[in-house]
């Protein structure tokens, strides 16, 4: 126990006693080489470009829109404004700059989630924050400009200051996360139920009610309710929901790994090994109900692996809790290994790599033809419309137009037929558009860049 704790008087309870607001020096040293780690696996695979999720170049087309106007410019309903205005204020940086704050934010997260266990006596709090870190659904979400990693980072400054008996700062800290990402405000149950047992629930709902709300009101006022809610649920297959919800988050390797520590779990519970204290129960009860309600919403919503990433947290905080370092240690190797390699195909972090390496080759290419078109052109770039509108500096260049795409054959047809423009596509889409809207491309435009466009670049290098 460190020089502080052993000045705290004996009459305190356990509760006061772990929940120190300034941690031991060994604490510290932990989080320090817990973040490193993060950190270098992190920088290790940033790529070029902002990431392979198409709203990640929509965060940084609101961010350079904020720049450029001053106000307020939502990326997506129902708004983002936490990372939106980071963003903005990190953009003149370049795509890098806003990919490597998003690493940062994740090694916070590790570093909270080790806290946050040790404050509740775990003895596998580092391990189980490098199981977070090195599961691939966090570590790819952790190299791209996306908001998943900055909510959740919020999500656990606001359960480590709830764990301190700081509601108010609890409360600010969640706000922060909704305004990070709404569906943040999953986690206000659980983290309000424990408020509740320390007798400050009021303080902290108050807390995060005005944070959060001062944080939508710019959305509100500029965009207005209608666009706030303006999305719908997305519906999959149970075979395409079980590959996006189990596959793609933990990886092959992962999954197998995860069986056989929930299995010695199992056992040590079954033989009464693991005995949870009050804190480590109540730390247990959080994270069950965080993990029950972000599971209940990508199942209702199976659109991105990285929906579950709260949901992975709170899984590998509920096994860490019950199970000792050479269980969670090995889960981590485990962990790392499945998201840089898979049987008999690249890992996902390796794969991601070499697609952003693609994609920059694409958009080059793509920014190339476009400022040699010279007459009235409509572009339809699909999947890629976001990430080729970033780059072009807005929707129309000299002559071209873009578009997304367009679900109705016949008012495409109609359209292009009053409009006397001429219609490409990007190469890329139409696989794409064809899955998703019903046609293919070819029947009613022509591709931007030769059919051998990857060869044509190769040479010119």
């Amino acid at each position: 126990m460190g020089p502080r704790a052993s000045l705290q008087p004996a009459s305190l309870s356990r509760n006061q006693r772990v929940f120190q607001s300034s941690p031991p020096r060994h604490t510290l040293l932990a989080a320090l080489l817990v973040g490193g780690v993060v950190l270098v696996s992190r920088f290790a695979f940033i790529g070029p470009g902002l990431g392979m999720d198409y709203d990640a170049w929509l965060l940084a087309s609101a961010a350079r829109s904020i720049v450029d106007s001053g106000q307020y410019i939502g990326s997506r309903p129902p708004g983002y404004p936490v990372v939106e205005g980071i963003f903005a204020l990190l953009h003149n940086l370049g795509p890098w700059a806003l990919c490597s704050a998003t690493a940062l934010a994740s090694a916070a997260a590790c570093v909270s989630t080790m806290r946050l266990m040790r404050s509740a006596g775990c003895s596998s709090a580092s391990a189980t924050a490098l199981c977070f870190a090195f599961t691939p659904v966090v570590w790819l979400s952790s190299v791209t400009a996306m908001d998943y990693i900055w909510a959740w980072c919020l999500v656990m400054a606001s359960w480590n200051a709830l764990a301190e008996n700081r509601p108010r700062r609890s409360g600010v800290y969640l706000g922060l996360a909704i305004g990070a990402r709404a569906t943040s405000g999953l986690m206000a149950l659980p983290l309000l139920w424990l408020a509740a047992r320390r007798g400050k629930a009021g303080t902290f709902a108050l807390a995060c009610t005005a944070i959060a709300s001062l944080l939508y009101m710019p959305v509100l006022q500029q965009k207005g309710f209608t666009w706030m809610i303006s999305f719908s649920p997305g519906g999959r297959g149970v075979m395409d929901t079980l590959r996006l919800g189990v596959v793609e988050v933990w990886g092959p390797i992962g999954i197998a790994a995860l069986g056989v520590a929930a299995f010695k779990v199992g056992e040590r519970i079954r033989r009464r090994e693991s005995r949870p204290d009050s804190v480590q129960r109540e730390l247990i009860a959080a994270a069950r109900t965080g993990a029950l309600l972000n599971l209940a919403l990508f199942l209702w919503m199976p659109l991105e692996a990285a929906y579950l990433l709260p949901f992975v947290a709170c899984v590998l905080i509920l096994l860490g809790t019950r199970a000792p370092t050479r269980v969670m240690g090995p889960l981590a190797v485990a962990l790392l290994v499945s998201a840089v390699y898979s049987p008999g195909s690249k890992g996902a972090l390796p794969a991601d790599l070499e697609r952003r390496g693609d994609q920059q080759v694409l958009l080059d290419l793509v920014e190339e033809a476009l400022a040699d078109i010279q007459e009235p052109t409509v572009v339809l770039c699909g999947s890629m419309f976001s990430m080729v509108q970033y780059r072009m500096g807005g929707r129309e260049i000299g002559f071209v137009r873009l578009r997304m795409a367009t679900a109705n054959r016949e008012r495409l047809m109609q359209a292009k037929a009053e409009g006397g423009e001429q219609y490409l596509f990007i190469n890329t889409i139409d696989p794409w558009h064809r899955a998703n809207l019903g046609y293919s491309l070819w029947e009613v435009a022509r591709p931007l860049l030769p059919e051998d466009w990857r060869q044509l670049r190769q040479g010119s290098e």
